[in-house]
């Protein structure tokens, strides 16, 4: 069960309103107004919880304004979980102000695969005949919803099997959870991943039956279709035999994880891809070829603050050989935080351009980064300075070093 925004009233009322938080979030060094900043959230959550303040449009909005990256909750000196607070938040006002809408694309359409499925296809069809551009350029669709970009033919679930037996002899098995993102988008992200992880040892399980992690649900407040779906994914590793989960995606396995820190994810062993991969090379035999080419890395908010993991990436990355350059700031949020760039698309460009600067400073040729929705992000920001930099997940750099592709 998640927490409601009651259960955490010890938390908010730790706040001393000390701005400690103001000199981390991203979205107030943006807008630069004090009902940005994560402290006036923890005080407008407590105001609807005691019943001070109305439970109406307005306070949505506001709490809208919120990455859920983190920054103030690992910088907070009371240790108050802000994001915590921000979802359970959005979750009441959800419950308060229900939106057809919005209960039509998250409880109907995305807790089922099908649907999703077909949904998808529609909007790669709209794409094929200019009716997203159409709408783009006369203002009747967000400016969001040019952040994907072109969606590929096929999904990675069209042509992976659910079992991908290890290349030699099987080291371990393990159990792929595979997001929407990297599903519908990235295709290639999820090739590589089954690819490398084979390579190394590992019989890959793919169940047919997997549903989104639930983090487009948080993040949007509608909290009860996650429960079920937590539910429905654990069953379908439970009857495949498998007890080691792992995802490419930073965003999947910090919401896999938080859901079994909540006891809605049973006793299966969660890992984000970086950590397995760091340990698998460790005993690999083989050498690897060298990428020739100069790369930066991106820290994933979901991967760096919500899991606390920072160093295995970097030392895959050197495991390739590729000449690794640091970039300033490259913890700091790419203003990507899920649906945030639908609702402020303005201010997530503002947070974006940023880090944009930061990797071109660097003087790489290709950022990598192990979230495929910082990888949109960044994507759409790079094509917008016109720029050669390529954007790609670090297992894409691993199966080049393996000579997969």
């Amino acid at each position: 069960m998640l927490e409601e925004l009651t259960g955490l009233k010890e938390h908010y009322l730790r706040c001393v309103r000390c701005g400690q938080c103001r000199s981390v979030c991203p979205v107030f060094e943006e807008i630069r107004n004090e009902t940005a900043t994560p402290r006036a959230k923890v005080f407008l959550a407590h105001m609807l919880s005691e019943g001070g303040l109305r439970a109406d449009s307005e306070a949505a909005v506001q709490l809208s304004k919120c990455l859920l990256c983190q920054a103030c909750t690992r910088e907070c000196p009371s240790a108050i979980p802000v994001h915590k607070i921000v979802t359970a938040a959005r979750s009441l006002l959800a419950r308060k102000n229900p939106s057809r809408f919005r209960r039509t694309i998250f409880r109907e359409i995305w807790t089922r695969p099908t649907l999703l499925n077909l949904s998808a296809g529609l909007m790669r069809r709209c794409q094929g005949l200019g009716l997203f551009e159409v709408g783009l350029a006369g203002g009747l669709l967000p400016h969001g919803f040019s952040l994907p970009g072109r969606l590929p033919r096929r999904p990675a679930r069209a042509f992976l099997p659910e079992t991908t037996p290890a290349a030699g002899k099987a080291i371990t098995r393990v159990g792929y959870f595979l997001g929407c993102s990297t599903n519908f988008l990235y295709p290639e992200i999820a090739r590589s991943t089954v690819s490398v992880l084979s390579r190394l040892g590992c019989e890959v399980v793919l169940p047919g039956t997997l549903k989104c992690c639930g983090l487009p649900h948080l993040e949007s407040g509608e909290v009860e279709a996650v429960g079920p779906m937590a539910f429905d994914n654990l069953a379908a590793f439970r009857r495949l035999g498998v007890d080691t989960v792992v995802s490419d995606c930073a965003s999947c396995s910090a919401a896999i994880r938080e859901l079994q820190a909540q006891k809605s994810f049973g006793e299966i062993k969660i890992l984000d891809l970086s950590e397995l991969l760091f340990g698998l090379l460790n005993s690999y035999g083989p050498g690897l070829r060298t990428v020739p080419k100069v790369v930066t890395y991106h820290d994933p908010c979901h991967l760096a603050r919500a899991q606390g993991i920072t160093l295995s990436p970097r030392e895959l990355l050197r495991r390739t050989g590729a000449e690794y350059r640091e970039m300033p700031g490259a913890g700091n949020c790419c203003g990507g935080g899920g649906t945030f760039a639908l609702y402020h698309y303005s201010t997530s460009m503002g947070i974006l351009n940023k880090k944009i600067n930061s990797i071109r400073e660097t003087g790489a040729e290709i950022v990598a980064t192990f979230c495929p929705a910082c990888i949109m992000q960044l994507r759409h920001g790079l094509s917008k300075h016109q720029g050669n930099i390529q954007v790609v997940h670090l297992v894409q750099l691993l199966a080049q070093s393996l000579e997969l592709v």
